[in-house]
């Protein structure tokens, strides 16, 4: 279990935006507050928004989102943060949902289709190279990462990174459940406006899909333990973070 509770940011129009500092890693010290976010999609921000998120003082913004869902949805323009779009979601044939498509992504998308899209996302993945290639450099943070509701791609991310750092299983899972608790109001607000078109077996196929569930995250874990033997070897052949690059990575994120 954290040590200390992660600090959930209050927007007004963005959901699930929290700091990912505060968590203890396996030797007793803390990731340090202000240099990882993680996010649902930002393109609603309202005005007292978009000040709240320059106080942050966040560098980069980096989406895994597919390019159709980037244009229905922008990310907001703040002049000192530099941008990174590379879609994480890989070599998956569903299209994920926009407001202006995919709308029967949660009738033909089963569990079981989420937990293989789980188990194959860590790996040859060009978003979450890109990834681990940015937080290596210190200059690069603040860093916000996100997706279109900041549980599934943004799930992998925030698990690689707190991964690199160190950081427990059971305390990754964790952070990756806590999305549940940010997301429950807006998972209520769509069950609401799709619940006439869908019958119970898709609505519960819907809050399924929704949900951060522990055999989703737990079917990535397993495949990086099955396909490299250990996280360790996953994180330094996938992306060649070697003992020495994790400990220089430690060396500024962690206190």
């Amino acid at each position: 279990m954290k040590q200390l509770q992660t600090q959930k940011i209050s927007f007004e129009a963005v959901y699930n935006f929290r700091d990912m500092g505060g968590y203890k890693t396996r030797d007793g010290r803390v990731v340090r507050n202000g240099l990882f976010y993680r996010s649902a999609a930002l393109g609603k921000m309202t005005s007292t928004d978009k000040e709240l998120f320059e106080k942050l003082g966040i560098k980069t913004i980096f989406d895994y989102r597919d390019t159709n869902e980037v244009q229905h949805n922008p990310n907001p323009v703040f002049p000192q943060t530099q941008y990174i779009q590379i879609p994480a979601k890989g070599k998956h044939a569903f299209e994920m949902p926009t407001n202006a498509g995919g709308k029967d992504f949660y009738k033909v998308v089963s569990p079981d289709m989420f937990r293989d899209f789980y188990a194959q996302m860590p790996f040859h993945n060009s978003s979450f190279k890109e990834l681990m290639i940015t937080i290596q450099n210190p200059e690069n943070l603040g860093l916000v990462h996100h997706c279109a509701v900041g549980k599934d791609r943004t799930g992998i991310g925030g698990a690689l990174i707190l991964m690199a750092l160190d950081v427990p299983e059971e305390t990754i899972m964790e952070d990756y459940l806590d999305t549940n608790n940010h997301l429950r109001p807006m998972v209520e607000r769509m069950a609401q406006a799709i619940q006439n078109q869908y019958n119970e077996q898709e609505l519960q196929q819907f809050y399924a899909l929704m949900s951060a569930r522990e055999d989703y995250l737990q079917a990535a874990l397993d495949a990086m333990d099955h396909r490299y033997g250990s996280k360790t070897a996953f994180l330094e052949q996938e992306f060649g973070l070697t003992t020495e690059r994790r400990e220089q990575l430690q060396s500024y994120c962690l206190i």
